[in-house]
């Protein structure tokens, strides 16, 4: 199949607009780096990254992506604690009127994380 180039303005001899195609590496999307950097483990690079994207946008990263870092740290239990009790706190300031249930249920899961991975779900499902 071939194209034919029509004027500038992206139509065909015959009056019919043509796709445009884009040419480059496209936009960049840091947070699409922060991603990256967390599931390869870089977390100097990923905690760069979201220090970047906080003071450009003026406000933290999402809790979710946020509560992807805690299994990186989980090693490192008092590194460990610091960083869920912050996230916790920031989850309680944005989640809306939480319940003491569902707070005390995503402390457990926070204290659980470092050995039960799966507790990641748990987290996860309480911030829909």
């Amino acid at each position: 199949m071939t194209r034919t180039l029509g004027s500038a303005r992206g139509a065909d001899p015959q009056g019919r607009s043509l796709p445009r195609l884009m040419m480059g590496i496209g936009p960049h999307r840091p947070i699409n780096e922060l991603e990256k950097a967390l599931a390869r483990g870089q977390l100097d690079m990923a905690a760069a990254i979201a220090k970047d994207l906080q003071r450009e946008h003026g406000r933290p990263i999402p809790l979710a992506l946020g509560l992807r870092f805690l299994p990186s740290v989980a090693a490192d239990r008092a590194t460990y604690d610091a960083w869920a009790c912050r996230w916790l706190a920031r989850w309680l300031n944005e989640a809306g009127s939480p319940t003491i249930e569902q707070a005390a249920e995503a402390a457990g899961l926070l204290a659980e994380l470092p050995t039960e991975p799966q507790a990641l779900d748990g987290l996860l499902g309480l911030l829909h």
